[in-house]
């Protein structure tokens, strides 16, 4: 087997796309793949015969068994790339699609050619994907690969020695500027050096323009000390179209292998990469670039350089796009027999499903398969009796009276943080045989829609779960049955916008126990009104057969952590004091906050 990638040429040296396709060519060639060499040209009037010889020259080398890493797009337009990918099936190679733009999305006017850029990357293997939010628009497009590898970053190869950069209060941006009308009106206190195009009738007091540099001049001009400026179109990120929110930032990869930290917009893509390493700012107006570039100490900008070399280091010398290669590889001769066929609504798409059908929900989590694989956990202790009917529901088909919910975790785990992701793949290993004989249904809901925070890697959409969560119980009567120590909604606006809350107190472990009692108290208040049903295990079997009795009653579990770590901002699981803690499930060293309101909510204890 040969490995071979696509390459374009005809492009202006200048032109990002080129240079960008030529970093991944050479990257390859070190690892020993062959170049496919695509020329730019107008294909319009070209007769067929003299297309398929065309196609026939461009793929000389490859022979049956072969994976061929696709650059898309090569510019010629879709149909023609359709047709070599067609041309490269035909001689029986396998395709990686490796996607750099989606024009029908940066283009609106292009939007038009959507199907048949799908219908190319069904066509593939894999497809490797700029950002996580990039695959999830293109499922939603008709994108029907899952086997798919997730860019994060550029790289930018550089052998040349550079300067180790000094704290400077200047902004570096790179590009063609007629295409960031934000750079003609900028007016901050922090100078702006342009290297692109020079134009007429700018402010030159407040911004210095540098001219087209070649890579060897930009870095060693850029590695003298700054910061590198990462922006869309628009002044205001909240005005910004989706394409840059989805799209990765070749931009990003030369500040960083120039070794200066970089300032980016939150809804970047890259944003919780840059974050996370310290390589730089993120920001949320350009007002803010320059707050933070004049009130940045020596010490902080120091700082941060040093962060910058360990990630510079990388992409000097390409280990995103190696790493690329090789997970791809991998990834394409994997035995996939272990792969479970389960499909799992997204967040957004169960709560729909429940706000729509006014459905009860029942959500299945590592601990009710513990419990069904015959272990306790820490506040339900095993019973037989308990897994079986657990094992029943989870092997029940959805409707519109109960959805039953699973982990999203079947597919697409780059979704999640790193701690997650470990988590689940063991789990998953764990519990193979159990979810391949159990879950069968055609459909499942989201057990998430209680959990839409802290494991996320993009907590952007945060705010909107969360609000559409609270919709549920929007303007209406509830009643709450939880555990003694759960509290939950107590020192937050979780259920201010219920019309009315009534709590039904139960033992904090083993409630299963006293499943029947529980049962019969929730008949007896739960006329007009939702029951939030936050009882580990036990919820699910009471809301399966509370459904039967038409009373709507939605498990939501732990629910009110992730809502007080989403209002803290929190970044790791922070122990509450007052109440119970999601993954902190022996209860120790809490301190009640005696709170009327609270008191006046409960209508029943038990135990």
């Amino acid at each position: 087997m040969n490995v071979h990638v696509t390459n374009i040429y005809g492009f202006s040296p200048t032109s990002v796309v080129l240079i960008s396709q030529h970093e991944v060519r050479n990257i390859a060639r070190n690892l020993g793949f062959n170049e496919l060499a695509v020329y730019i040209y107008d294909s319009s009037n070209e007769p067929s015969n003299e297309l398929s010889s065309r196609y026939d020259g461009i793929i000389a080398r490859v022979s049956p068994g072969d994976v061929v890493f696709f650059q898309s797009p090569t510019w010629n337009g879709v149909d023609w790339d359709n047709g070599l990918v067609d041309k490269l099936k035909a001689y029986g190679c396998r395709v990686v699609m490796f996607i750099q733009d989606v024009q029908p999305l940066q283009f609106e006017s292009n939007y038009y050619l959507m199907s048949k850029f799908i219908s190319m990357y069904n066509k593939a293997e894999i497809v490797i994907v700029p950002s996580e939010k990039m695959y999830c628009r293109l499922v939603e497009e008709g994108l029907t690969v899952k086997k798919y590898i997730v860019q994060h970053m550029w790289d930018f190869t550089v052998e040349q020695t550079l300067y180790s950069p000094s704290f400077k209060r200047k902004l570096y941006f790179t590009g063609d500027i007629s295409r960031f009308p934000f750079v003609e009106n900028w007016h901050y206190n922090t100078e702006l050096h342009v290297f692109g195009n020079k134009m007429e009738n700018y402010d030159y007091s407040k911004v210095h323009f540098g001219g087209w540099l070649n890579k060897t001049e930009l870095l060693l001009e850029l590695s003298k000390g700054g910061f590198g400026l990462v922006w869309g179109n628009q002044e205001d990120p909240k005005d910004e179209p989706d394409y840059y929110k989805m799209n990765c930032s070749y931009k990003l990869a030369s500040y960083l292998s120039a070794g200066i930290p970089v300032i980016v917009p939150d809804y970047l893509s890259n944003a919780d990469f840059v974050k996370a390493n310290n390589i730089g700012f993120v920001v949320s107006s350009l007002e803010e670039v320059d707050q933070v570039i004049q009130e940045c100490s020596e010490e902080k900008y120091s700082e941060m350089v040093s962060s910058v070399k360990n990630v510079q280091y990388l992409i000097n010398n390409g280990y995103f796009t190696k790493k690329l290669f090789v997970d791809s590889l991998m990834k394409l001769n994997r035995n996939e027999e272990n792969i479970l066929n389960i499909k799992v609504l997204s967040i957004l798409d169960t709560l729909n499903y429940i706000m729509a059908h006014n459905s009860s929900v029942a959500r299945f989590g590592d601990g009710e398969m513990d419990i069904i694989t015959g272990h306790s956990i820490p506040y339900q202790d095993y019973d037989e009796n308990l897994a079986n009917e657990l094992k029943y529901i989870i092997s029940s088909e959805s409707n519109e009276s109960l959805v039953v919910c699973l982990s999203d975790v079947f597919e697409r785990l780059d979704r999640y943080n790193q701690s997650a992701v470990d988590f689940w793949k063991q789990h998953l290993n764990n519990n193979y045989i159990y979810y391949k004989s159990l879950c069968k249904a055609t459909w499942y809901g989201s057990t998430f829609i209680s959990r839409p925070y802290m494991d996320l890697v993009d907590k952007s959409l945060s705010n909107m779960y969360f609000k559409n969560i609270k919709n549920l119980w929007d303007k209406r009567d509830i009643l709450i049955v939880e555990g003694v120590n759960s509290r939950s909604g107590v020192g937050n606006d979780l259920f201010d916008n219920a019309n009315f809350v009534e709590r039904i107190i139960c033992p904090s472990k083993n409630a299963y126990s006293k499943i029947n009692e529980i049962e019969s108290l929730i008949e007896k208040h739960a006329e007009n009104k939702l029951v939030l049903l936050i009882l580990g295990p036990t919820a699910k079997v009471l809301a399966k057969r509370l459904s039967i009795k038409k009373i709507q009653a939605i498990d939501m579990g732990h629910i009110d952590s992730e809502y007080e770590w989403f209002k803290m901002k929190a970044t790791s699981k922070v122990k509450l004091d007052h109440k119970h803690t999601a993954e902190h499930n022996f209860d120790e060293n809490i301190t009640f906050i005696e709170d009327d309101a609270y008191n006046s909510q409960i209508v029943e204890r038990i135990g």
